[in-house]
């Protein structure tokens, strides 16, 4: 077989399509095997790593949901930046691949359509997002909630990062809408007209409005049993800085008393 004789130019051409060509199927290769959840498992759903990959099914469609469509540049550009740009789990990241989906929560202010509200939380997104706040910010736990009984619903530790424990549980949760011992919610400081007598009902209501939010979110009475609570309950008053008396101390370990586990 004869070999055609082309100028010098012309072979370079054809050797940078004839390298493309082989390349192709490589990058395609590395592109199938490197973007699935399976292969971000490896490292991340082996308990070793900092954030662990939790399935959940928040999303209906979450087997089309992946790893990618969250963490991932949009266009793909970590072919060419590498990895370490191309996946990240920055708010900003994440959160503009919220929008992506979710564009219409971005000018939302009212509960109107939510899937999701067993609280009736007035939440007006627009106005965070006009402070700077992220997606992630509040909802993080949307594909990592590592608790056994997913919630998919925002921490109200999350709150705390940007509002003073000085405002009132009613800001953002309407008198009467939420039915606190259902979702151990009021557990840890008892309800108001469970304080003691001598205080005014004006500073027990102020006391239970500041202080709430402290520890509820993250401390059911299921946590820990009755025998264990006491040293608990003294640790995070002293961690939260919560100010409580003695008196409100005995009237939370008796309340824990009934509804912790043995």
């Amino acid at each position: 077989m004869k070999i055609p004789k082309f100028s010098k130019p012309v072979w370079v051409i054809i050797g940078i399509g004839v390298a493309v060509l082989a390349m192709a199927p490589l990058i395609g290769l590395a592109h199938f095997t490197t973007t699935t959840p399976r292969f971000c498992q490896t490292c991340h759903g082996t308990g070793e790593t900092a954030d662990v990959g939790i399935p959940s099914d928040v999303h209906p469609d979450y087997g089309e949901v992946g790893c990618l469509e969250c963490h991932a540049e949009d266009g793909g550009h970590f072919v060419t930046d590498g990895y370490q740009e191309g996946f990240k789990a920055e708010p900003d990241r994440v959160s503009e691949n919220c929008k992506r989906c979710h564009e219409e929560m971005t000018t939302k202010n009212d509960n109107e359509g939510f899937k999701y509200n067993v609280h009736d939380i007035i939440f007006p997104h627009e106005k965070h997002f006009s402070f700077g706040a992220q997606c992630a910010d509040c909802h993080r736990n949307i594909a990592h909630d590592l608790n056994i009984n997913q919630t998919w619903r925002p921490r109200m530790a999350y709150c705390f990062q940007c509002h003073p424990s000085t405002d009132p549980c009613t800001k953002c949760h309407p008198d009467g809408s939420i039915d606190f011992e259902q979702y151990d919610i009021a557990t840890l400081i008892p309800p108001p007209a469970k304080l003691p007598e001598t205080r005014s009902a004006d500073i027990a209501q102020a006391t239970f409005e500041v202080q709430c939010g402290k520890c509820h979110a993250i401390y059911p009475p299921s946590l820990y049993t009755k025998a264990e609570w006491a040293p608990v309950v003294d640790r995070m008053m002293t961690y939260t800085g919560a100010n409580i008396t003695p008196e409100e101390r005995a009237l939370i370990l008796s309340y824990l008393d009934v509804t912790a586990p043995e």
